[in-house]
Formats: structure tokens, C-alpha cells, sequence
């Protein structure tokens, strides 16, 4: 696709799209809800004395390869969120203000994994920019993940995952793949430093020195080769007879989310894409209190109905953070005055916590059936009423209590009381 861009100091101070007189190329655009993805291809392969070891031949067969897919990939990228969208030469004005993530990808026909999965060297040798790193992966690898993924969220949260540079400098890989099947075996998580997340989301609470001592004692991984069990899939797939066996694909530790996030999906819910990598992205034990968050609200029922806001900060980056909320509608409630309240309740306490995204999981008290998704991107100033309603949130610390202290508490006086309060002396 062609679009504009400013082509002088002018024309940028003037920020107007319609004024652009610089032409611009960008292979593919994705764009799905709140998620931009920005794909290039490259079809530079590395030379003959490159493969002979050539220094300086390789950084510039490397430049042509990664250099300037990462260039031109940001370059759209950057236009997208300075201007909240694209001049199209074809389309015209492309409005792209609801986007809240965008990821880019340089795409290669030549299979170098040895030097696409070493991002962190790559940013140190110059080739790739701190600031504008994407995720560089061979055209053959892309399409074996693309067939491996069991659905959008995985991939999504792959690529978040993927372009994080610290990846590649705490786990170390030969090949894409090996990288891929560790995220499928343990999510390919690397700790941010506990310090620059409180900067970054200031209402939590200063880390405990046992965060600080595990973040210090970190230590680089590498991985061994975990492509048996892919090989062995890949060489058997589609494979028909009665005698052949096809082994089993890879697939990702089973997370309890996720009938929930094949649920967003099938109802086409806004953000259902980012939602549903965002679930996926806790640890095995906060998916099984995600999952659940709506029998717990639902098994203590109130005539004004309940809900849990929990936020997610777990990024040195504010515009990744996240406020997910559970809430119940209670036995003739009327349907629209609580969609209208939770909606108005999810933006002020966005604003009020500085979180860009947020969702409420709506069920119905009567028949505890999942009602609602209402998926938040707003990101602009409060209007008056709400502004006013901040007064009367809870404030922030308010978020760290535990759900329901009340919840499934025994009845005084039983066995099981006297056990409860054993329990929480220890």
C-alpha cells in the first residue's frame, strides 16, 4: 500500500495528514480492532561471502534483510500513532485512532534463524534501533507457527512475547522454532525489572526485596533443541492409509481460560484478539483464579450485584497495562441502566488508574449465564460527569485486598470454622 507522510519539518509541525506530500510503501497491514500488525518482506538473501564469513559483507546483506524492514515498518507505525491513522494514495484517510497496540514484523525468504532469533545482538551491532524492534523471522517459520498456533490469541501473545529484546538475551536459541516451543512449554516470560513497573503503573505498591532479589538473580537460559516431537508431526501430517500414524502436533500447556477466550471469539466481542492474549499471558495459577472469578461473584449473590476490578501491570510500558472486571446484574436490574453504569465505572477507573484497556465480564446473577463483554480503549480526558465520579471510586490500594473476605466464610460456631480460624493464625 502507498500512503503520505511529511516531507518537510513543515509539514510534520503542521500534523496535517491532508497536507502530506512525501509517498510512502508498506507491504501488508493487519488491523483488527485495537490491534495493528505491520508486516514487510524481504527477499535480500545473505550472498556467497556472506556464508563465507565476510564482515562486511554480512552487516550489509544483514541491513538490507532487517535494517530496512524494521525502517520502513516503523516508519508506518510511527504515522499511525502520531496521526491516529493513514493517508491512503488509493483509499484516502485510513482512520486508525482505535488502535492501542501495534506490532511489526520483518518478514525474510532466506532462513537465517542463527541471526533472526539473536535480537539483542542485533540491537547492540546497530542494526535494529531500541526503540523499533521487530520481530524477525524467516517466511517458512512464520507459516509452521501459523499452523501450530490453536488459535489468534496465542499467536498474538507469541508476538508480544517475541519482540520483548530482553527475550533473546535471557534465553538463547539456535532456531525460531526452539524459541517458539519453549513459549508453548512455559510462555517464554521474562521478569521486567519490579522497579520500572512501579514507575511505570505508580499505584501499586513499592516491590518487596524478594521481588528485587529474584529479578537480580536472573540468569540467561539457553535453549536445546525441542523440535523431535515437531519434526516428527511435520514429516507425518497428512498422511493418509490405515497404517499411517500421525503424530501429535505441538500445542500449548491447556490454560482454563480457555473456553472463555474461544467464547470472545465466537461472539466477535471488540478486542476479543487483545482480550484474549491478555488471559493467556498470566501464570498457570492466576488463569485458575481468572476462571474463577464469575462462580466466586456469582456464589455470593447481592441484590445490588458485585464485582471484582483486578489491573494487570505486568510491563515496564503504561500503554500495556490493563483493567479486567468481573461484575454480576442482579434479579430485575434493568439491562441498559447496568450496561451504562459498568461501562462509565470501567472508564473512570481506567482514568483513575492511568490503564489504557480494560474489559468488564458481565453474568447474570438468576441464571448464571456470561451476558456481556464490554471491551474500553477510551484514552482522552473524563467528561464532566465522570470526572466528578472519580471522587467516589475506591481508591487504588483498595485493589490489593483479596476477593470476598466474606466469601464462603463458615458460620461461627462449626467445625469448619475452628479450622478457618486456625488456618489464618499460621
Amino acid at each position: 500500500m502507498e500512503y503520505y507522510l511529511p516531507a518537510s519539518d513543515d509539514e510534520a509541525e503542521a500534523a496535517d495528514p491532508s497536507k502530506y506530500t512525501k509517498r510512502a510503501e508498506g507491504d501488508h497491514l493487519i488491523v483488527l480492532d485495537d490491534v495493528a500488525i505491520i508486516v514487510e518482506d524481504k527477499a535480500v538473501a545473505l550472498s556467497a561471502l556472506s556464508r563465507g564469513g565476510k564482515t562486511a559483507r554480512i552487516r550489509t546483506d544483514l541491513t538490507g534483510i532487517i535494517t530496512k524492514a524494521a525502517e520502513q515498518a516503523g516508519r508506518m507505525r510511527d504515522a499511525i500513532q502520531r496521526d491516529g491513522g493513514l493517508r491512503s494514495k488509493n483509499e484516502g484517510w485510513i482512520d486508525l485512532s482505535q488502535i492501542r497496540e501495534i506490532h511489526t514484523i520483518a518478514v525474510s525468504l532466506d532462513d537465517i534463524s542463527t541471526v533472526l532469533t539473536a535480537t539483542a545482538e542485533l540491537v547492540q551491532a546497530g542494526l535494529l534501533p531500541a526503540d523499533n524492534i521487530p520481530w524477525t523471522v524467516s517466511l517458512h517459520d512464520l507459516e509452521l507457527i501459523t499452523e501450530l498456533v490453536a488459535r489468534p490469541a496465542e499467536f498474538l501473545l507469541y508476538l508480544r512475547r517475541r519482540r520483548n529484546p530482553d527475550v533473546t538475551v535471557m534465553f538463547r536459541a539456535p532456531d525460531e522454532m526452539d524459541l517458539f516451543l519453549y513459549f508453548f512449554e512455559a510462555g517464554l516470560w521474562v521478569e521486567p525489572d519490579p522497579v520500572q513497573v512501579r514507575a511505570a503503573f505508580p499505584f501499586l505498591l513499592e516491590p518487596a526485596t524478594a521481588e528485587l532479589r529474584r529479578y537480580r538473580a536472573r540468569k540467561p537460559a539457553f535453549l536445546t533443541s525441542r523440535t523431535d516431537a515437531l519434526d516428527q508431526w511435520f514429516h507425518t501430517r497428512g498422511h493418509g492409509g490405515a497404517r499411517s500414524i500421525q503424530a501429535p502436533k505441538p500445542a500449548m500447556v491447556p490454560s482454563p481460560l480457555a473456553p472463555l477466550i474461544d467464547e470472545l471469539q465466537s461472539r466477535n466481542v471488540t478486542g476479543w484478539l487483545s482480550i484474549g492474549a491478555t488471559l493467556l499471558s498470566g501464570a498457570t495459577d492466576v488463569q485458575h483464579k481468572f476462571a474463577r472469578h464469575g462462580d466466586e461473584l456469582l456464589n455470593n449473590p447481592s441484590p445490588k450485584g458485585r464485582s471484582l476490578a483486578v489491573p494487570l501491570t505486568a510491563s515496564v510500558d503504561p500503554a500495556e497495562g490493563w483493567l479486567f472486571v468481573w461484575a454480576t446484574r442482579p434479579s430485575g436490574a434493568d439491562p441498559d441502566e447496568t450496561d451504562r453504569r459498568l461501562r462509565d465505572y470501567l472508564r473512570a477507573k481506567k482514568h483513575q488508574l492511568g490503564l489504557p484497556r480494560g474489559v468488564v465480564f458481565l453474568y447474570d446473577q438468576p441464571t448464571r449465564e456470561l451476558l456481556d463483554i464490554c471491551y474500553e480503549g477510551h484514552t482522552g480526558p473524563l467528561d464532566a460527569a465522570l470526572t466528578a465520579s472519580l471522587s467516589s471510586l475506591r481508591p487504588p490500594s483498595e485493589l490489593h485486598r483479596s476477593i470476598h473476605p466474606n466469601a464462603k466464610r463458615p458460620q461461627s460456631g462449626t467445625r469448619n470454622a475452628a479450622r478457618h480460624k486456625r488456618k489464618r493464625k499460621r
